[in-house]
């Protein structure tokens, strides 16, 4: 498997803030997974990942005129790829189609997924410094 280092820093947001496997409802994450994955790929400074989660809500997916950010659409693509081209190892639920908004959509990794987890921790090390952090590594 030739997972790129984008293709683990979606799955390691995935882990920390996508749904959980034994969940039966999908409930919305993909925002968060999108968000998570830019600072782990050097995209969001660690200051700019804590103000974007800082409301409770993520914050920094839309222009003003509503259409999402360049740089959230093209990571939202991507995690759509990594949906269809990884379903061994993520997940997703609600319309990847149309309209495609990480917003409204959500996804989670496999068992499979789970299991590179401890060696994609290895190559993210760091993780955003803020409040109610779930961090499963403890």
């Amino acid at each position: 498997m030739n997972l790129s280092l984008i293709d683990q820093s979606l799955l390691l947001a995935a882990y920390y803030r996508g749904n959980d496997l034994q969940q039966d409802n999908w409930t919305s994450c993909c925002d968060q997974v999108v968000q998570l994955s830019l600072f782990y790929s050097g995209d969001l400074t660690a200051e700019e990942c804590q103000s974007r989660f800082s409301q409770g809500n993520v914050s920094g997916l839309y222009q003003d005129d509503g259409e999402l950010i360049s740089q959230v659409e093209t990571r939202y693509q991507q995690l759509i790829e990594v949906l269809r081209s990884y379903p061994h190892l993520i997940e997703g639920g609600g319309d990847f189609d149309s309209p495609a908004d990480p917003t409204f959509t959500a996804c989670r990794l496999t068992e499979k997924g789970l299991e590179l987890i401890p060696e994609i921790l290895n190559r993210f090390p760091q993780k955003p410094d803020f409040p109610n952090w779930p961090d499963k590594r403890i």
